[in-house]
């Protein structure tokens, strides 16, 4: 069946929207090394960074949808709760926000450098969460390691960053209203781009967003008697 223009786009056209502003947020980092703070730094370099960790999410090796959803029990998981509609407001949407806090850096530091510490640290515990219940789930069909899509790129790149982060924050007065600005940003972006998408596809349950393949776990899949 003839996929409509929302379809094709939710399905892997937004990917090269979100590399393009990866590449982008790049050349800003690079163009403005000398002038930014690195407060700013922190927060585009992390601007950077996840259009990479959505790379190995979705596409090689991909299926992070799969487990994210077999994670939150779904009957159907490469249906809902996350589909390709939902996946793409949630990153898309992720990483508009990221590059609005690049530029507004200076005019609440302590929340963006907040941010980037709260939004590294989540993704790598939800990440590392998630390859713990594939392990179990896979390790009669010779699953080794805790690894799902995604783990590298949190593990070595944005809990690197959340660590640079905190190192700033330690060095910086802040009060709690700052601190908790930060964490307000992103809940907003867990409330706003992942809660509420989620909890529409799980009314809905949708097969047009439905995903297609596995990805890294279709190997896996193949063997297990589940």
């Amino acid at each position: 069946m003839k996929k409509s223009l929302l379809q094709r786009w939710c399905d892997r056209t937004w990917m090269y929207a979100v590399y393009f502003l990866g590449i982008f947020m790049g050349c800003a980092l690079i163009w403005n090394w000398g002038s930014w703070e690195v407060s700013q730094k922190l927060v585009c370099l992390l601007a950077v960074v996840v259009p990479m960790h959505i790379f190995e999410e979705n596409s090689f090796p991909g299926g992070f949808y799969f487990m994210n959803n077999t994670g939150f029990h779904s009957k159907q998981p490469m249906v809902y709760p996350q589909n390709e509609c939902t996946n793409m407001v949630t990153n898309l949407g992720a990483e508009i926000v990221l590059i609005l806090v690049t530029f507004s850096t200076m005019r609440i530091e302590v929340s963006a450098v907040t941010l980037v510490i709260f939004f590294g640290l989540g993704e790598t515990l939800n990440h590392t969460r998630a390859g713990i219940l594939m392990y179990r789930r896979y390790r009669e069909v010779g699953k080794k390691t805790i690894y799902g899509p995604g783990t590298v790129t949190s593990w070595c790149m944005l809990v690197p960053l959340a660590v640079a982060s905190i190192r700033w924050l330690s060095f910086h007065p802040f009060t709690v209203g700052e601190v908790i600005g930060g964490i307000g940003i992103f809940l907003g972006i867990a409330v706003c781009l992942i809660g509420l998408p989620f909890v529409i596809s799980i009314r809905v349950k949708s097969k047009r967003f439905a995903f297609e393949d596995l990805g890294y776990f279709e190997k896996y899949e193949k063997g297990n008697p589940k």
